[in-house]
């Protein structure tokens, strides 16, 4: 019985210490990984005009209700995306749902320095960024690039 239960304990350390914790302030997470989807009108003033401000034109607008933020995901220039607002409006990340959409320097650069790595996802960043999630076996990285291509950062996330 006792080496059951230094076993359970030990299991729960292993599984707290792989997960990633976010070190800045432009992360895309969801704390709890879900989200509900909502109407429209049960979305805050200040986040549809924050929204409306900065996806003039966007289509088949569906909204979602995160743990700690909205989340609305559209259609603009025959793309999908994916946003996040705080309550108050602010918006803290931008996907793009689509390699088409990613800078062609910033492909290249990051084909030059990962040539057998096969990204899964591409997100813009508000600043202007780009994170490109990729596998090497079970493993997660991430690499963030400027828009003109040069690496800025470059992390192994558990």
């Amino acid at each position: 019985m006792k080496n059951s239960i230094i076993a359970l304990l030990i299991s729960g350390f292993i599984l707290m210490a792989c997960s990633k914790s976010s070190v800045d302030d432009n992360s895309n997470s969801n704390n709890s990984g879900t989200a509900t989807a909502i109407p429209s009108s049960n979305v805050p003033e200040a986040v549809r005009n924050s929204f409306n401000s900065s996806f003039s034109g966007a289509t088949e607008v569906e909204w979602l209700r995160g743990s700690s933020n909205f989340i609305s995901q559209f259609n603009l220039s025959n793309q999908r995306h994916d946003a996040r607002f705080d309550d108050n409006g602010h918006r803290s990340s931008h996907s793009v749902i689509s390699l088409a959409a990613v800078p062609a320097v910033v492909l290249d650069a990051f084909r030059q320095r990962f040539p057998s790595d096969n990204v899964y996802e591409w997100k813009l960043r508000n600043d202007g960024t780009w994170k490109a999630h990729f596998m090497r076996g079970s493993v997660k990285y991430e690499a963030t690039y400027s828009a003109d291509g040069a690496l800025l950062k470059f992390e192994q996330s558990s």
